[in-house]
């Protein structure tokens, strides 16, 4: 930067950490929150999902009036999120997740609530530098399940995966394309294509993919040579016997 051969004005020292805004909202609301509702969606089918997320509301809801609680009827599903729901909310919602998520997932959020409080102390001693390593050591041990359950492999972030997708969807149906008002001609394209596919899967359902004409014209040759001859012995036997 600008200021590297400033004396005494290294600008990553000039910039303090911010509590609200990289761990509170930050690391709390907009991550550990964010990554728990993404893990029950992604674990679950939607109605029991959604029977999960109605039961961490409910005990949200359900917190007791005490002094420095700060209770949510409706549970944490609230539009605009201030720096002091988060805080109200951090308080009660490690319990409320609790059976709901692995142990590993638990263990995450209060070692961050752990790190995150003794960040905010008035006074911050040698004691309390120790706490601090302490948390953010087993909040780093322990997020790796998120890593695992939400994220899944790093193979399936590759976007080959929607380049293929890409290919067949939008850059072959541009070529086939006379290149004036291409997207209407791509949008049409594409939905025959659809048709044909689902009219595919239609009739090999009913069996009539199976062989090709050929084969099905000598296998309709061959009933008629079958049902030729049967009668033709029919007949013999019939003059044998008059």
């Amino acid at each position: 930067p600008f200021t590297h051969y400033f004396p005494r004005a290294d600008i990553h020292e000039l910039l303090s950490p911010d509590i609200l805004h990289q761990l509170v909202k930050g690391a709390f609301k907009d991550h550990i929150v964010t990554w728990v509702h993404d893990y029950i969606k992604a674990q679950h089918p939607e109605t029991e999902a959604n029977k999960i997320l109605d039961d961490i509301d409910q005990r949200i809801a359900l917190a007791p009036s005490f002094t420095g609680l700060r209770q949510f009827p409706e549970g944490r599903r609230f539009k605009q999120w201030t720096g002091d729901d988060s805080k109200a909310l951090m308080k009660v919602y490690l319990p409320a997740i609790e059976g709901h998520v692995p142990s590993e997932m638990v263990q995450a959020l209060r070692a961050l609530i752990d790190f995150i409080y003794i960040a905010r102390r008035d006074i911050i001693d040698s004691n309390s530098l120790e706490a601090m390593d302490d948390a953010l050591e087993r909040f780093h041990k322990y997020r790796k399940i998120f890593q695992e359950c939400v994220f899944g492999a790093p193979n399936g972030l590759c976007s080959s995966i929607t380049e293929l997708k890409h290919i067949k969807a939008v850059k072959e149906l541009w070529r086939r394309s006379n290149r004036f008002d291409a997207l209407s001609q791509m949008l049409l394209t594409n939905q025959r294509l659809d048709k044909l596919a689902a009219s595919r899967i239609d009739f090999a359902h009913r069996g009539m993919l199976q062989g090709t004409c050929l084969s099905y014209i000598l296998e309709k040759l061959g009933m008629l040579l079958w049902l030729a001859t049967l009668l033709e012995n029919t007949n013999v036997f019939r003059l044998s016997s008059n």
